[in-house]
């Protein structure tokens, strides 16, 4: 109820805010921006891509920690090599749009077909995925989101007048964020329900009679076991103190959560697949222009319509 009272407070509050921007003769936000099919259409696939983005960001050192048995700290340098990727696919894009006066929608339709494709391979890993293999994946996902960043971003500058030219730019980073937010929040979700269903269709009843009573319930709503050493020491020593068999009772114990954890996040990745892939449809509709090579000539047109129409 408190996610629903908050996502009916937020709605509302957007639509006082439209109302009021509507209104006033000196708006934060002119809507007649929105009346520009280049930003209208870049706005929306920079969201989608954002909720793919950060989805990957918090999930993908959960994987290499919880399934691969990474330590806290190397899990969250695998982001290195990711970042890598965007800063080199962000920097290829951009020197193709500078120096060719690339087109905007093809760039952008390579760049998300990319990322999709990287965040396809990442949600078949497994516990058996070699380190090099993920790695590998998160390059391409990571060359792909680079690929789109300075596109879309540059659709919207030159789409727009410069009396609007700032604000548009910040909507980029706005709803990148909102994308970004909304995609923890899902995602997360998705990710807990799913570990816990995983679970249980997996855990046998000797396993769970031999664990102390709530514990079972407990690993359900979160595999902190997985990731913290001394929880996953406590739970060994639980499960030993049962008998002789005790040790491989905790050995095949984690071997199904961690099968749980992977296949959770596999699934979140199956549904960010999704929603950068509609990222894709919306790009085609994105205008299919060069880049202005003369900031000069959007002077004389209407103030946040220049020429996306």
């Amino acid at each position: 109820m408190q996610v629903i009272g908050a996502l009916g407070f937020g709605l509302a509050m957007s639509i006082v805010f439209v109302m009021v921007e509507s209104r006033t003769a000196a708006p934060i936000m002119p809507l007649d921006i929105y009346k520009n099919r280049m930003v209208t259409v870049s706005l929306i696939a920079i969201f989608l891509t954002g909720f793919g983005m950060f989805g990957a960001i918090i999930f993908i050192p959960l994987f290499f920690q919880g399934v691969l048995g990474a330590s806290a700290t190397s899990s969250g340098s695998f982001l290195t090599p990711m970042m890598m990727g965007v800063v080199f696919g962000a920097g290829l894009s951009g020197q193709i749009l500078s120096r060719t006066g690339g087109h905007y929608r093809i760039q952008a339709l390579i760049g998300i077909a990319i990322m999709t494709t990287g965040m396809y391979l990442i949600g078949n890993m497994d516990e058996t995925t070699r380190f090099g293999t993920a790695v590998g994946y998160l390059i391409v996902m990571g060359f792909g989101l680079g690929t789109t960043f300075p596109v879309f971003t540059l659709a919207v500058q030159n789409s727009v007048t410069f009396s609007v030219m700032g604000i548009a730019t910040s909507a980029t980073q706005f709803y990148r964020s909102i994308g970004g937010m909304l995609g923890l929040a899902v995602l997360g979700a998705v990710m807990a329900n799913r570990f816990a269903s995983r679970l249980a269709e997996t855990m046998t009843d000797t396993l769970s009679q031999a664990l102390p009573p709530g514990q079972f319930e407990s690993l359900q709503e979160n595999p902190q076991a997985l990731v913290n050493p001394e929880a996953l020491v406590a739970l060994r020593g639980s499960l030993e103190q049962t008998g002789p068999e005790g040790a491989a009772k905790a050995d095949q114990l984690v071997a199904l959560m961690k099968s749980a954890l992977a296949g959770a996040i596999g699934d979140v990745f199956t549904i960010s697949v999704v929603v950068v892939a509609s990222a894709f449809v919306v790009t085609l509709f994105l205008r299919q222009s060069k880049v202005q090579s003369e900031a000069t000539s959007r002077l004389s047109e209407a103030p946040g319509v220049a020429d996306g129409d």
